[in-house]
């Protein structure tokens, strides 16, 4: 008798990275996108550390997301987001350090009128911390 394995499994990440027109909230859908992440799956990384992808990660983690979300959902991007952001990948910490734009976003948060969303305020607090911890050096 001989087994049959498919070795040569792909992601559902990967799918929608290869299908090329895919939207930062259409991979934040994705159940695994943490677990490719952590696992510095090459493709993710790449496009999560594009521009457009990572300033939009800082905004959904400083920018309170509209009321009219249902609730449930109204804080699953900035969640996952901030968990994209503080996953200990080098390459995404090297982008949030080296880049002032992503600073400038980031920093803004504070100058909110208070209160500051409480939530909010802890993915910023875990982001800004993550940062401190693993790139002291650089953190302005």
């Amino acid at each position: 008798m001989f087994w049959k394995f498919d070795l040569n499994t792909t992601s559902h990440v990967d799918k929608l990275l290869d299908k090329g027109d895919v939207t930062l909230h259409e991979l934040m859908d994705e159940d695994d996108i943490l677990q490719e992440c952590k696992a510095q799956n090459r493709k993710l990384v790449d496009f999560l550390c594009q521009q457009h992808c990572m300033e939009e990660l800082v905004s959904l983690i400083t920018h309170e997301p509209p009321l009219d979300m249902d609730e449930k959902v109204r804080f699953k991007y900035p969640n996952t987001a901030c968990e994209l952001l503080t996953s200990d990948v080098p390459q995404i910490s090297d982008r949030l350090v080296g880049d002032e734009a992503l600073w400038n976003i980031l920093y803004d948060f504070l100058d909110h009128e208070p209160p500051l969303n409480p939530l909010l305020a802890s993915f910023f607090s875990k982001t800004i911390g993550n940062l401190i911890a693993r790139k002291a050096e650089q953190v302005r």
